[in-house]
């Protein structure tokens, strides 16, 4: 159980920097991202910019987002250690588990299900039309890139592929 913690506290760790650096060090985290992706193998700069909206709406996107994986990672890293710090020191407690009580389980929340059936159909259409999902990742970039003629059938077939994933797991979400 200990090893889990500790799992659990690396991965914490690791999130809450992520996300600090994609928040408050957009720039260099741009650089790392590029340095570790295969941006230079299935993509080739294009000459025009992004609108400034778009870059904003982008930048913008990028700072909530790697502030809500820091807290999380704060929050993940706070949990472990301090349940590591428990087992260490003995104080550790067992919650029983209830019995099941043989009724279905709660309704989910409308949010969820909205979020499901929009994910759900955005996946059916990455699966059937790869080409448009590809024009509308181009529209919204950040580094004004465009996928090279020779990577786009595999870029294809990766999109295909996350739909239909997108698609099951919206699914499963909704049948559950």
């Amino acid at each position: 159980m200990l090893l889990l913690w500790i799992m659990m506290l690396l991965i914490g760790l690791l999130a809450a920097v992520w996300g600090f650096l994609a928040c408050f060090l957009p720039s260099q985290w741009n650089r790392f991202q590029e340095s570790i992706s295969f941006a230079d193998r299935w993509s080739e700069s294009s000459p025009d910019r992004r609108h400034p909206l778009i870059r904003f709406g982008m930048r913008l996107g990028q700072c909530i987002g790697g502030l809500a994986v820091c807290a999380v990672g704060c929050s993940f890293a706070y949990m472990a250690a301090s349940e590591i710090y428990l087992v260490l020191t003995g104080r550790a407690t067992t919650h029983p588990v209830p019995p099941a009580s043989g009724t279905l389980p709660n309704t989910p929340a409308p949010g969820i299900t909205a979020l499901s059936i929009f994910v759900g159909v955005a996946g059916i259409l990455m699966a059937v039309f790869p080409a448009k999902a590809l024009a509308v990742f181009g529209y919204v970039w950040p580094a004004g890139r465009s996928v090279t003629p020779s990577a786009a059938p595999k870029v294809m077939l990766v999109l295909r592929l996350c739909g239909v994933f997108f698609a099951v797991l919206a699914f499963m979400s909704l049948f559950h």
